[in-house]
Formats: structure tokens, sequence, C-alpha cells
């Protein structure tokens, strides 16, 4: 390094430390006028307090400051039934239905809180895409509270998941087919029990620095799109309730293999007369295996027949998305039982979310069985006559 280039890196040091040292001042500065105005106010408020009394003030005002006293006891209770439902995306009659089964449950944690104000917490968090930290504050809790409180309801939401979620059996198993056949009277796809789709929901990508967690592979939740997602596998009845869900697979699985990975998949292609009546079959769309008891569309290559064409009508499903970047499945599965709770309960809500089925988007499943395409003709024939 000659002389010329030495003085240049000379200055630039001196330049930089001089620069630091400034910000440095200027913060120290701004921090003790502001600590001299807070203690001007408290002190001036009351001159007659002693002074542990400011002390704990002073303590106390950076936990205090932000957070909405009385919310739940006051605010929440002020609201109409309308106002209510709008922010919590239930009614009150449903999320007393659910305090009644988690209540107990809740018990066990041994929480200062109340089991009510845990719920409508919990409720909180599922409706509204808030931190931690703003829920905190909303409720008047501190941040890891907040946090803890819902990790609680999803697991206990987990474990009371079968209460929620039910495939149907016996004489119910019979009223779902019924429904089905009088979806559309004469003109109904016959033998249906159930329709399935798979749904990507988006999270925030797998960061690089894991030092309390194990290492993922971040390539495999970015799914075709390049979009970071896991996959949610359900089957709905002719009500729209789940009677099946299976979430937290990557969003680079495909739908096929995650249908034939989930309990409900291998038992419909080993044990399909154990859990279906006879003669029927689940809906799907052209992203999953063709088989005697998952009826999927013809693959549309343009030269369809107009029986096929007909028969390509029925494969529209519902699905439902929501967003988190951990502890996945269980969010979802827990969305699904507040889904069908809603349902059970006449408790409305929105289905006008966009559908878009793999097979539009051009990834056909091509694993067909034989039984399959068999019985796939033979309701197409069948639709032929009545449509």
């Amino acid at each position: 390094m000659n002389n010329l280039q030495m003085q240049i890196f000379q200055d630039f040091v001196l330049t930089k430390n001089q620069t630091g040292n400034n910000i440095i001042s200027a913060f120290t500065h701004k921090k003790k006028i502001l600590h001299d105005v807070l203690v001007s106010n408290v002190l001036d408020d009351d001159d007659d307090d002693d002074d542990d009394d400011d002390d704990d003030i002073l303590l106390n005002y950076r936990q205090t400051k932000s957070k909405i006293l009385n919310f739940v006891e006051t605010t929440v209770v002020s609201f109409s039934d309308c106002e209510f439902k709008a922010h919590f995306r239930l009614s009150r009659t449903t999320i007393e239905i659910l305090l009644q089964h988690l209540s107990l449950p809740l018990e066990r944690y041994k929480m200062k809180i109340p089991a009510d104000k845990q719920v409508l917490v919990f409720v909180w968090y599922m409706a509204n895409c808030e931190t931690h930290r703003q829920i905190g504050n909303r409720f008047d809790i501190a941040e890891s509270t907040s946090y803890t409180i819902v990790i609680h309801c999803l697991t206990e939401m987990n474990n009371l998941s079968e209460n929620f979620i039910q495939w149907p059996t016996n004489h119910k198993a019979q009223t779902v087919v019924q429904k089905f056949n009088s979806l559309r009277g004469e003109h109904s796809f016959p033998g249906v029990f159930g329709a399935i789709n798979g749904c990507h929901i988006s999270i925030l990508a797998p960061w690089e620095k894991r030092t309390k967690m194990p290492k993922l592979n971040r390539t495999m939740f970015y799914n075709r799109k390049q979009v970071p997602t896991v996959l949610l596998q359900g089957i709905v009845d002719r009500d729209l309730k789940f009677i099946d869900c299976f979430a937290g697979w990557p969003g680079s699985s495909h739908d096929a293999r995650v249908f034939r990975r989930s309990i409900i998949g291998e038992k419909l292609l080993s044990q399909p007369c154990v859990i279906l009546p006879p003669g029927c079959h689940i809906l799907g769309d052209g992203a999953y295996p063709l088989t005697s008891t998952l009826m999927v569309p013809f693959k549309d290559n343009g030269h369809l027949s107009d029986n096929q064409l007909k028969f390509n009508k029925f494969r529209k499903l519902k699905h439902m998305d929501i967003y988190h970047k951990e502890n996945c499945s269980k969010v979802i599965t827990a969305a699904c039982c507040l889904h069908n709770l809603c349902i059970d309960n006449s408790d409305d809500f929105n289905l006008t979310e966009a559908y878009t089925s793999e097979m539009e988007d051009g990834n056909h499943h091509e694993d067909d069985s034989l039984s399959g395409n068999v019985k796939r003709q033979e309701l197409c024939q069948q639709l032929s006559l009545i449509l």
C-alpha cells in the first residue's frame, strides 16, 4: 500500500468513527431529554406522591403505554351482534359452544386468565392477521402470553378434532349420499359420497438461521408457481362440512402423492368397502388418480365426446385459505374444525373464494386404474341418459 492509499484509508476510518460517535451522542442526548420530560410530567401531576410511587410509574410506563385496557370486559361486551361477528368471524353463540368444548381442557394449563378470555384471544388470532404483539396490546396481556394461549388452544382443538370432523358411517353415510343425489334432482351425479381437493396455503419461506429448529429443505415448500406453501387435503359432504382433512405437507408435493400417503387415501385404495357404502365414490379433479372409489374428469384434450363433456361438469369443489408460518397443520385443522362448527350452528360465512383446480392449471394425473376407467365409462353412459 503506497502513501496515497494509506492516507485515503486513514481518512475513511476517522470519518466513519466520527459519524458513529455523532449518532451515539445524539441518541443519548435525546434519550436523556425524553427521560427528563417523563420524570417532570409524572412529578408535576402529584407533588405529594411518594418517591416509590413515581418510580413504579416510570418502570411500568413502557409496559402499559400501548395496551388497551378492558377490551374484553368493556369494548367487546358493548359490540352489537353484527360488530362482534365482523371482528371475531364467529357469532357469540358459536363461541359459547366452542368455550364448552375448550374450557375443561384449558384448565389443566392453570393459567390465571379466564377460559372465556383465552378463547376470545384464540378466535381473534384465527380471524385476524395480527401478530402476538398486537394481540397482547389489544387484550392487555403479554406477547408471550398471547403465544402461549394460542398454542394451548391449537393443541386442544387438534386433540378434539374428531368431535368436529367425522367420517359418516351407517345411517349418516346413507344420509350423505341421499343429499348428494338430491343436489340436482334426477340430474345429480350418482353415488357421490364426498368431494376432495387440495388447497395451497401460503406461508413464509423457511428461514436460513435455525439454531433451535431442525434444518429444512427450503425448496420443498415451493410449489410449481414458486410460492412457499403447505397443502390441505379436504373432503367435504353435500353441506360443505369437512368429513376429513389432512394438512401440513410441503407445497411441492403433488396432490396424488398426498392422497396416497394420507390415512383416508390408504383406506380408500386398500379397504374401500370398510368406509364407503356399496357403489359409492369420492369426486376429485384431474390431479387425483382415477380409481373405483375416486372419480375424476376426463382429460380435456380437445376431442371429448358430448357425454364426456357432460361428465366433466361435476368437478367444482370448495376450499378455504389461511396463513401462518409455523405449526401450519395445527392451524389448518383448527380452522377446519371452526368451519364445521359454524355449519352445525348455522353461523353463515362467505363462500365466494375463487376456485382453480390443479387440472385447469395443466397438472393432470395420468396413473388411472382399469377398474376406475370402467366405472367412469359406466357412469358417463348413465349420465348421458338423464342429461
